[in-house]
């Protein structure tokens, strides 16, 4: 009876602990960065990819290919792990467990018990989903904005074939064309490429609207006024 006991609340302390524990929401194949030595403040985080995870349990992270980093990583060392998420930097503390050489470096960590997260935007941002057509040195694309702030937005697109726009790249200018109102015709305003990120046929870029004009403003601020009353 005692074992029985004892199993089952040990059992009961794990779920307790569980719902304690923040639940990783991290998209796969997002862009991870991996401190192998947090203590150093020159050194320089190794660029990764998230693969997976077994929530409470464990994180999968493919690393590059570096001469001598087998050797590194060592069972049981603490590692910062930080990645760019809703416009913050999310960051925490984790136990390297094993690694495998093939067919890829994976790095397999320890599940995080806290996590800390420094917002980086400086306006704040709606979830949306409105269509946005896009001028770009590359050509020409139809996406959808994800989420707008009066400072920028993140725009998804579906890519089909060999699509120019591809070629995309941060520093890149592009003119949006979007509908912020039901009346009159899509506001018209430029955009200054951040990032951007590729899975598969699909694209993501962050933009700022560092150059936009006026009435584009106008429109931006009068949208985001009565999306946060309807919110």
């Amino acid at each position: 009876m005692m074992n029985l006991f004892n199993k089952k609340d040990f059992a009961e302390n794990q779920k307790l602990h569980h719902q304690a524990m923040p639940k990783l929401e991290l998209d796969l194949n997002t862009r991870v960065f991996v401190n192998l030595n947090p203590l150093n403040t020159e050194n320089v985080p190794l660029q990764g990819e998230f693969l997976g995870t077994s929530h409470y349990e464990f994180l999968i992270i493919r690393l590059p290919s570096i001469p001598g980093l087998l050797n590194k990583l060592m069972p049981h060392m603490r590692v910062d792990i930080s990645y760019l998420a809703g416009g913050a930097r999310n960051n925490f503390t984790a136990e390297v467990i094993t690694h495998t050489a093939r067919p890829a470096l994976l790095l397999f960590t320890s599940y995080p018990d806290r996590m800390s997260v420094l917002e980086t935007r400086k306006f704040s941002r709606v979830t949306c989903a409105l269509p946005v057509n896009l001028i770009t040195p590359h050509g020409d694309a139809l996406g959808v904005v994800r989420d707008l702030s009066r400072g920028g937005c993140r725009i998804v697109l579906e890519m089909t074939g060999q699509s120019s726009v591809r070629k995309l790249t941060s520093g890149d200018r592009i003119v949006l064309q979007m509908a912020l109102s039901e009346e009159g015709s899509p506001a018209r305003g430029i955009g200054l490429v951040r990032n951007v990120e590729t899975a598969g046929s699909r694209l993501t870029i962050g933009i700022s609207f560092d150059e936009s004009s006026d009435a584009f403003a106008e429109a931006l601020t009068r949208y985001l006024e009565l999306v946060s009353v309807i919110v």
